[in-house]
């Protein structure tokens, strides 16, 4: 959905579910079908990450590799669909969704926040115009984010209909973190729509920044009730999993 038709955007993600509503011990991993559909028969918006396959199919996955959520030893993009959805997620029966299931599922009932993974040595514009032309066909409400501002860049000249944010985080031994501010999460080339950034490392610094630039922050990943609290005093959305909201 276009930026100027929802100036507002920011009051559909006070509340983030991370990677679907998952619950590891009740059987629901992240990323799955099963997990999205917790969050929407919860109402919260959707936090999921997007990946390219081998013969170029879009599937919703955090890891570049697959043996943390499949046992089994590989990198996602040298897989094609058809093997990789013969693996299943923590032992679970549910499988690697694509990005065109995922869709299907939600149908615009609930809000989507699509972060966008490109590893070293990924080109650029490989899978950008494939979900720009999946997300063209949707009927509901989404934005979209990457760590990457190569991604933002390409989006910002692409699809600049789209509202796009700058992920962040900092190395604590990273002493001059004014320069990670003005040079990256208000990059005059990516030109980010919203700040999303490690709830750990926001200060009220980075929050008078935001404000002054006009620009939403939202805080991940939340897990804890210090979390919560310091999310409700200085970010305008949370992205949170483990802990109730």
């Amino acid at each position: 959905m276009a930026k100027r038709e929802r100036p507002d955007f920011i009051e559909q993600f006070r509340l983030v579910a991370h990677r679907g509503l998952h619950d590891k011990e009740q059987g629901v991993p992240e990323n799955s079908l099963a997990a999205f559909q917790r969050a929407v028969d919860r109402g919260h918006a959707i936090e999921l990450d997007v990946r390219i396959t081998a013969d170029n199919e879009i599937v919703v996955f955090h890891d570049g590799t697959l043996e943390r959520m499949t046992g089994v030893p590989g990198v996602v993009d040298q897989w094609v669909l058809q093997d990789l959805k013969k693996l299943r997620l923590l032992g679970t029966e549910e499988c690697i969704p694509t990005m065109d299931e995922m869709l299907e599922l939600v149908a615009g009932k609930v809000p989507l926040l699509i972060e966008i993974k490109r590893d070293i040595g990924q080109p650029l514009g490989r899978l950008e115009p494939l979900l720009v032309k999946k997300l063209e066909r949707y009927q509901g409400f989404f934005i979209i984010e990457s760590f990457d501002p190569e991604v933002l860049i390409w989006l910002r000249r692409n699809a600049p209909q789209y509202i796009r944010g700058q992920l962040g985080s900092f190395s604590k031994s990273e002493p001059k973190m004014s320069n990670y501010y003005k040079y990256l999460l208000f990059n005059p080339l990516t030109k980010p729509d919203f700040i999303a950034f490690n709830i750990r490392q926001i200060d009220y610094k980075l929050r008078l920044a935001c404000k002054k630039h006009e620009v939403p922050l939202v805080g991940w990943t939340i897990r804890t009730q210090e979390d919560l609290k310091r999310a409700r005093q200085l970010c305008d959305g949370i992205i949170y999993e483990k802990v109730e909201v």
